[in-house]
């Protein structure tokens, strides 16, 4: 039997085992496409035991991942930003061996979970043809695009205890392991860089079949520089950061299909670094789409070949924890060891309205509205319209108050947030719509290709009334149908292909927002020194943590909110009054819906009662009286 050591150590030879275990039971026909090796390693590993799984070492928590064995176990997590076609490779090998005195004997070998295998000295490999023929899906991943520096120190503190009580030891980049060889085995398939003396290695994938260098004596810059490691926004990629190593996953079985364009997943599988497999010169595969951009140097995109997967809809690092482990009885648990004390739920939210009131110049209600679209998520569809969701415009910025402050403060609360300068140069020059190049057969990446649950900060302060170009309109209704349709826009040339995608947006302008329908305009009203109100503008640490754990708990699992009669009947009479005097329209009632879930959820409560509504209701009047003032249409 395996131990924990050998599984995370040498999980290949578990799998050769135990494929060599079906095969030699079964009395006849094709071998089995499955041999029992996701349960097998989820039940010797424990692995619906969330802090089991968190023990494995985990890539996007380390700066080198040459530090990490290859061909071990490892997770990663990221954002799926390409899905390739289905690979079509050679599951199954035939490998042949003399055996002194004897006749030739033959052994059966799978190629999967790696991406070749390399006989030992004397043995054959030999391809089966159609029969042996398996397939497997593909995707580009990234890191999860801007996530803040506590959610990455967070989600590495776990990651580096497990590289600490990891039984795996750090080697130096290019370092391949090499498997042990027991006296029951007739044949050795080596999952190692082959020496130069030896034959090159059989390949495991026929649809990706390239051989060579590794760039011609290039600096891995400057391949990365040639092929582009697609991040979707550039200046991740260009400037570097911790866990900032883009993955190719191989999915097998019913995982192959399972993942789709923007999905936000965690991966349990092998890594495979064959540095030897890829060359970045001019191949005639190139003309097939098998260039470099498909198959990048795996010293640059590692592939991980995922025994298991798992989808991460709201992934928040304080909360790291698969749906099924996190039962309501946990849930409870979590919030009363850290929320349950009376007054801890209020703190920890009136610690997140100092740090955004401190910069929306002292503006308790633009703080109060920003801190509702935090919690904002669709929870169902009508129709084609979302529900939960809503985007907020605050206007009437002044030019002494600094988005980017903003921006840094909003991070400082919700573990992703990204901040794009909305103008007439960067609509015209930046990537804001994945694009498909059908010459290198990827999807290009591009700033609105953001995980689920992103708070998106659209600065408009700087939009002129310029004409626009062709290439910023199309830009401009793009940003349009992901913020008011929650829908991410991708160009395919001739047509564009829409993708769910929920994403929270602030757009702040200094007039309305050139974005239509939107649900919730906010004129800010800025405070001088004197009439702010008092709050310290030094961070506490504690608060802060309580603050990012109540905004991770009450949008774990997105439902409806629970709307009783009597709060039913005050908020129809309320909009009907409300009617009659801004002269809003029927949309407006819509928005009320939407704004009172997010209230109640920034309290942890479930149920609008009066009381609630009321608070609402009148932070809604001081709303809709700014947008008289300013002569803005309320909805």
């Amino acid at each position: 039997m395996y131990s924990r050591t050998d599984l995370l150590r040498t999980p290949l030879q578990a799998v050769d085992a135990l494929f060599a275990q079906r095969i030699s039971g079964a009395c006849c026909g094709a071998p089995p496409v499955e041999w029992g090796e996701k349960s097998f390693f989820m039940e010797t590993l424990g692995l619906k035991d969330e802090e089991q799984f968190a023990e494995i070492v985990c890539v996007n928590d380390v700066d080198v991942v040459a530090s990490i064995p290859p061909f071990s176990l490892v997770r990663y997590r990221g954002l799926v930003q390409d899905i390739f076609e289905p690979e079509i490779y050679a599951s199954l090998l035939r490998g042949r061996v003399q055996v002194a005195g004897q006749e030739t004997q033959t052994k059966m070998m799978t190629t999967k979970y790696r991406e070749c295998v390399e006989p030992a000295i004397g043995f054959e490999l030999e391809d089966m043809g159609r029969d042996g023929l398996g397939q497997r899906g593909t995707c580009y991943c990234v890191p999860l695009p801007g996530e803040s520096a506590w959610s990455r120190a967070a989600a590495a503190a776990t990651g580096q205890q497990a590289m600490h009580h990891a039984p795996v030891a750090p080697v130096t980049a290019g370092a391949m392991q090499k498997r042990g060889r027991s006296e029951d085995d007739d044949v050795e398939m080596a999952t190692e860089e082959p020496a130069k003396s030896r034959r090159p290695c059989t390949q495991g994938t026929l649809a990706a079949t390239r051989t060579g260098g590794t760039g011609g004596g290039r600096s891995a810059a400057e391949m990365a520089a040639d092929f582009g490691l697609n991040f979707p926004l550039p200046w991740e990629q260009q400037h570097g950061r911790g866990a900032s190593t883009p993955c190719i996953v191989k999915l097998y079985d019913s995982d192959s299909e399972s993942l789709r364009l923007c999905d936000t997943v965690e991966v349990l599988g092998v890594l495979c670094i064959n540095p030897e497999l890829t060359s970045f010169q001019a191949s005639p595969l190139d003309r097939l789409g098998l260039g470099n951009a498909r198959q990048p140097s795996s010293a640059l995109v590692p592939r991980i070949h995922a025994i298991h997967v798992r989808h991460l809809p709201f992934y928040h690092p304080l909360l790291p924890f698969s749906p099924d482990w996190l039962s309501e009885a946990r849930l409870i648990s979590v919030y009363q060891r850290n929320l349950g004390t009376p007054g801890t739920v209020t703190a920890a939210r009136d610690a997140a309205l100092a740090q955004l009131t401190n910069h929306l110049g002292g503006d308790t209600l633009a703080a109060e509205y920003l801190l509702m679209l935090m919690v904002t998520q669709r929870f169902g569809l009508h129709g084609n319209q979302p529900l939960g969701s809503w985007a907020l415009n605050i206007t009437n910025w002044p030019d002494d108050l600094s988005t980017t402050c903003l921006s840094d403060a909003i991070s400082e609360l919700v573990p992703r947030s990204v901040c794009l300068k909305v103008s007439v140069d960067t609509l015209g020059s930046q990537q804001w719509r994945p694009r498909k190049d059908f010459d290198a057969n990827r999807l290009v990446a591009a700033q609105l290709q953001l995980a689920p649950g992103t708070l998106l900060v659209l600065d408009e302060t700087c939009l002129s009334e310029d004409n626009i170009s062709g290439q910023g309109v199309k830009a401009l209704g793009a940003i349009g149908t992901l913020v008011t349709e929650q829908q991410l826009t991708c160009d395919y040339l001739s047509y564009d292909v829409n993708v769910p995608l929920d994403i929270p947006c602030v757009i702040v302008s200094k007039q309305r927002s050139i974005i239509k329908d939107l649900e919730v305009v906010l004129p800010l009203r800025s405070c001088s020194v004197d009439t702010a109100p008092s709050m310290s503008t030094t961070k506490q640490p504690a608060s802060l943590d309580a603050a990012r754990l109540l905004l991770g708990l009450v949008t774990r699992r997105p439902r409806p909110l629970q709307i009783p009669d009597d709060a039913a009947h005050q908020l129809s009479a309320d909009f009907a009054m409300v009617r009659q005097e801004f002269q809003v329209n029927a949309n407006l009632c819509h928005a009320w819906l939407a704004l009172a879930r997010a209230q109640c959820l920034t309290f942890a409560e479930e149920a609008l009662t009066p009381s609630r509504w009321h608070s609402l209701f009148e932070c809604e009047r001081q709303r809709l009286q700014r947008c008289r003032e300013h002569t803005l249409a309320c909805c």
